[in-house]
Parts: structure tokens; sequence; C-alpha cells
């Protein structure tokens, strides 16, 4: 059997996806953890130069590693971090790097489902950042590892309203309401689907399968925020949105479902809130 790296794996997308790692094929249940702090199998300083790997071989690297906005730090470290990554996995010998990236690069894509096709358009410095850090990883040399760049959709308990409704203790929640009347929608993945379709990527990328440079990785069907405070036992009211509020941010996973199996009620509410470890902390 075969273990994946997971760099970054102090992150919160990276402890859930471990917590719910199973493998399938030729990759093992135990990936390789590497990060700065807490459970990890290496620590590494990505500023540092990358240590040697314990055992081998590692042919498959899913990078977590990245900055976000509630860290207050740069964000401008989501493509220093990355181009680090990569160098390490050509270090490693390592075939395929998996880099996590953001639908939050579409910035406001509207009602429709958006492909990998379409033009990115971030609105806010995180989506530039990672856009940013996306245009480096497509100029690297031929002659390293492969790089496939996933392109998530809101992970469901590394995010909002998950994170409102653990947060907070009011009674009620405030929920933006468009000129429609509807609510914010989002593409989700729950952390045990999320798992089960990066342990199918990690299989595709041993056996030599080709795979497409960007992807995005969603269910089958967006999710409304409401329906999530629903199923989590959470009151909530309706606020105006504001000018500047998104209402609408839906993945095109057609490039996926061609290479993964997508259950159909993987972006059910129910399925999200299902989807916790038992062992996990949330905020």
């Amino acid at each position: 059997m075969i273990a994946p790296i997971f760099l970054g794996s102090g992150s919160r997308v990276a402890r859930l996806v471990a917590q719910c790692w199973g493998g399938t094929g030729r990759i093992g249940a135990n990936p390789l953890r590497i990060g700065r702090s807490g459970t990890t199998d290496l620590e590494w300083d990505m500023a540092k130069p990358a240590p040697p790997l314990p055992g081998a071989p590692h042919p498959v690297m899913i990078c977590f590693a990245g900055v976000v906005p509630r860290s207050g730090a740069d964000l401008g470290q989501n493509r220093s971090l990355a181009l680090a990554a990569w160098q390490a996995a050509r270090d490693w010998g390592v075939r395929q790097v998996f880099v996590c990236s953001s639908a939050a690069v579409y910035g406001d894509p509207g009602p429709d489902p958006v492909p990998e096709i379409a033009d990115p358009h971030p609105l806010a410095p995180y989506g530039e950042a990672k856009l940013e850090m996306e245009r480096a990883l497509r100029d690297l040399p031929a002659d390293g590892p492969r790089v496939s760049v996933l392109r998530l959709g809101n992970v469901a308990w590394a995010g909002q309203p998950f994170d409102a409704a653990q947060e907070t203790d009011r009674n009620s929640l405030p929920l933006h309401r468009f000129e429609d009347g509807f609510g914010p929608s989002r593409s989700y993945i729950g952390p045990r689907t999320l798992a089960q379709i990066l342990a199918r990527l990690c299989d595709l990328a041993v056996e030599g399968a080709p795979l497409p440079h960007l992807l995005n990785i969603a269910a089958p069907r967006p999710t409304p925020m409401s329906e999530i405070l629903d199923a989590l036992g959470r009151k909530w009211h309706w606020t105006p949105a504001p000018d500047s509020a998104i209402q609408h941010v839906h993945l095109d996973v057609t490039r996926l479902a061609g290479l993964c199996d997508l259950p159909d009620d993987a972006g059910q509410a129910r399925t999200l809130v299902d989807e916790l470890p038992r062992s996990f902390q949330t905020p």
C-alpha cells in the first residue's frame, strides 16, 4: 500500500479529511502528515529546506497548506507555500501534487454552475491570492511533478454557516436575504465525501491516469445555507443582504464526475451535517 503525503496537515480541512481517510485501491489508510505543529508525523517549517522523508515511496502529495483570512496572516503567502510544496515534492520524488485552491477565485459567478474553463474574477483578497497561486503553478518546469489544482467548494465544518452556528450563543442567527426573497447558496462538500474523492484521485495518479490541471471539487448539487442551519437545529432570521454580498457560488462538477462517483445526496444539508467525524473538535 502507498501512503500519500498530506502537506499542511494542521489545517482544518486536512484534519477533517485525515479523520475520514480510508484509502482505496493502491492508496493506504495512513497518510504521511507533514505540518508545522499539532498532529503530524513530520514537522516542517515551509520557509526552510525540506527535510528527508521517512520511508518510501510517496508518489502523491495533497497540499492543504495555505493562509486563510481568519488567520490574519499575509494572504500572499499562498503563492510561496504552493511553490515550496512543489519544490519539496520534486526533491522527494513525488510524481503528482494536488494543490488545494478555492471557489473564491470565481468571485460572483451568478446562479448557474461555473465550470473550470470560466474566466475567474475574484472579488476579495483571498480569491485574488489563490488565483495568483494558481497562475504561479501553471508556469512550473515540465520536468517536475504534475500538478492538479483543486478548486474546493465550501467544506462542511470548515467555514460558514457551521462556524457561526458553533461560535455564537445567540438564539437566532442572521442570514442574508436577497432581492429574490432567497438566501445564500453554495456548492458544499462534506469531509467524508471529500476524503473519498481525494483517495480516488490519488489512486488515479498512482495508476498514471491523465488528470486535469484544474478541477472543481464539490457535491453535485448546491445547498442553501438556510437548510444547513435548519439541519443543525439553529434558529435564524432574515436580514437584508448588502450590495457586496454574493448569493450564489455553484460549481460545475461535470469534469469531476467523469473521474469519481459523486453520491446524489452529498449536497443535502443533513448529509453535510452528519459527515462531521465524532472526535473532531469544532471551533
